[in-house]
């Protein structure tokens, strides 16, 4: 899989981006949001994507350790602490579960096509490949297509980039928390809940990874990075969270009945896709809030009215005047 990462980054750096060259004066773009709400964009530069890493880095440091944060510290800590008796009961149904519906309790596996791993062989594959660094790339290409097609669109390139850079910050974010906490995946596990061997020897790790990687789960924080980069700068279009977060859970669900991760290595992922992905793009964002002040209506017309009688009868009179 890192083989397959690493030979579509380069396809991306290549083709996608060989266009964005730091020497282009800086413009800006705005986007109309909705009522009031505007968005405004800086042309891209290509090595923002590495410039920004640990920026995404620190912001991430910072969020955990601000007081009106504590809260999610507390809500990611205390469902960790809670799923951890369960795992090894929530994977075994998981793939029960998934041995009922057919394939989901299967390794997820894949066509090669010029040694990438590119097509998914079965539901199972489809819904695992979500959740890898393939399909940012592929969707960053994707946006950087939308943005060349006419006239530049800078919301579209940012995007673009953001998604690269999002993909590598997770990457490092998660590969030092693995690192530090050497938890067994399912597969792999020994024990119940897996064993923890806390500070694994760099040998040790990639000699047999599965027995050292699982918390937390890169491919959750990949995916939640990747759908609030564009959430946050597409938010008009109303269903990309519930879809996407409806497309998360399947993505929870099928690590587990393929025995790849433990429930309790989500929540953790979930918070680091989250906060780097929100960082990056508010970062390239420019808000702008219009108040519309309100004048009171003014009548463009009098009313008067007035009571008289004629051959007996009582008659009320309007005048209108203009």
């Amino acid at each position: 899989m890192k083989k397959s990462i690493s030979i579509l980054f380069l396809f991306y750096v290549v083709f996608c981006h060989a266009q964005i060259q730091d020497s282009i004066a800086v413009s800006t773009q705005s986007f109309q949001i909705s009522n009031g709400v505007t968005y405004t964009y800086q042309k891209p530069k290509f090595l923002d994507i590495f410039k920004n890493i640990p920026n995404d880095l620190v912001a991430l440091g910072n969020f955990t350790i601000q007081k009106e944060n504590l809260k999610w510290d507390a809500i990611v800590l205390g469902s960790t602490i809670a799923l951890l008796p369960v795992d090894q009961n929530i994977v075994d149904e998981s793939q029960r579960i998934g041995n009922r519906i057919g394939g989901w309790d299967e390794s997820s596996t894949y066509k090669r096509v010029f040694g990438i791993e590119m097509f998914p062989t079965s539901t199972s594959s489809a819904v695992y490949f979500i959740g890898t660094g393939n399909t940012t790339l592929l969707l960053s290409g994707f946006f950087y297509a939308v943005g060349k097609i006419g006239p530049d669109d800078y919301r579209a390139l940012n995007t673009s980039s953001e998604l690269v850079e999002v993909l590598l910050s997770v990457g490092v974010a998660t590969q030092t928390i693995k690192r530090i906490t050497g938890r067994q995946s399912p597969i792999a596990t020994t024990q119940d809940g897996g064993v923890w061997q806390p500070f694994p020897s760099f040998s040790a790790f990639a000699g047999n990874t599965p027995n050292y990687d699982a918390m937390p789960s890169g491919h959750m924080a990949t995916y939640m990075a990747t759908i609030t980069v564009i959430a946050q700068n597409y938010p008009e279009l109303k269903w990309i969270r519930p879809v996407g977060y409806s497309v998360g859970a399947a993505l929870a669900f099928n690590m587990m009945s393929g025995q790849v991760h433990w429930a309790s290595d989500y929540p953790l992922g979930i918070l680091i896709g989250y906060v780097i992905g929100k960082n990056a793009a508010d970062r390239r964002i420019t808000k702008s809030t219009k108040v519309s002040h309100l004048v009171p209506n003014q009548t463009k017309y009098k009313t008067s009215y007035s009571y008289n009688r004629f051959n007996d009868i009582n008659v009320i009179g309007m005048t209108i005047t203009f």
